[in-house]
């Protein structure tokens, strides 16, 4: 059995630093905001439902952990720039932004979407891309406030490594967020803000059963145990653990990283 990010935090790392982590309501986002509050950090937790986040804010302090709920929609820049500069309001400026934020559809590229469902390209650009885009530009001035040592995370895929057939929306709106995450490193590494990508593999999230019906779900993830090479798929702490590393102040010199967390599957796993 794995353990928490929390329970292999190392001390206070973190301590008198804020940070505000999109989709952060559930699944991978919100084992992040644990993990960072274990070390010490002031968390907000964001996401589109605010009954969402706010619930899951008030179990994180229920934990002694120190976690606000922020509500806002990254797809918009309006939407996003309402969250970040919310989740600065509440904490009193923001040492770290993690983008986790996101939407999966899987298909064909020649399937349109119906009057029931937008059309899979523009909800996940909307969402996976431009989301980082539209949040990263709205928390760079409250960055830059903290005089040196912030730190960005983009929650990428392991995808744009070793691409699969019918992912193809998602996998380059991704590898966008691979692209800006390099291309921001180098754009802001003269203010000391550092900014990396984790790419996951197959991880245990609420987001198979957006897709599929969860008895499906946990087939699927049961199933694809035996395709990767460590033996079993991710869960949100194998995410959350990297993000903590490359956020951790005394990393200080790891930037424009893209840090594969998938068991091994980009390795050319069937």
């Amino acid at each position: 059995m794995t353990t928490t990010a929390g329970e292999t935090a190392t001390g206070p790392q973190f301590e008198g630093r804020a940070a505000l982590i999109t989709g952060g309501g559930s699944g991978i986002g919100l084992a992040i905001g644990r993990a960072l509050a274990w070390g010490g950090c002031s968390i907000a937790l964001g996401g589109r439902r605010r009954e969402v986040v706010k619930a899951a804010a008030a179990d994180l302090r229920a934990l002694g952990l120190r976690a606000v709920a922020v509500a806002g929609d990254v797809s918009s820049a309006g939407g996003a720039r309402q969250m970040v500069d919310e989740a600065a309001r509440e904490l009193g400026g923001l040492d770290m932004l993690v983008n986790c934020a996101g939407v999966y559809r899987a298909g064909p590229l020649a399937a349109e979407g119906d009057e029931a469902e937008p059309d899979p390209v523009d909800l996940v650009v909307d969402v996976d891309l431009k989301g980082v885009l539209f949040a990263t530009r709205a928390a760079i001035p409250h960055l830059r406030a903290r005089r040196g040592g912030a730190s960005i995370v983009n929650i990428s895929s392991s995808l744009t490594q070793s691409p699969l057939a019918n992912c193809s929306v998602y996998t380059a709106a991704k590898a966008g967020v691979d692209a800006l995450t390099r291309s921001l490193a180098a754009e802001l590494a003269g203010d000391r803000i550092r900014v990396n990508a984790v790419l996951p593999g197959v991880v245990r999230t609420p987001i198979f059963e957006t897709i599929m019906p969860p008895d499906e779900a946990a087939a699927f993830l049961e199933g694809f145990d035996d395709e990767v090479p460590m033996g079993r798929v991710g869960e949100p702490d194998d995410v959350a653990r990297a993000v903590v590393f490359l956020c951790d102040p005394a990393n200080d010199w790891i930037t424009g990283a893209l840090l594969a967390v998938d068991g091994g599957l980009s390795l050319g796993a069937p």
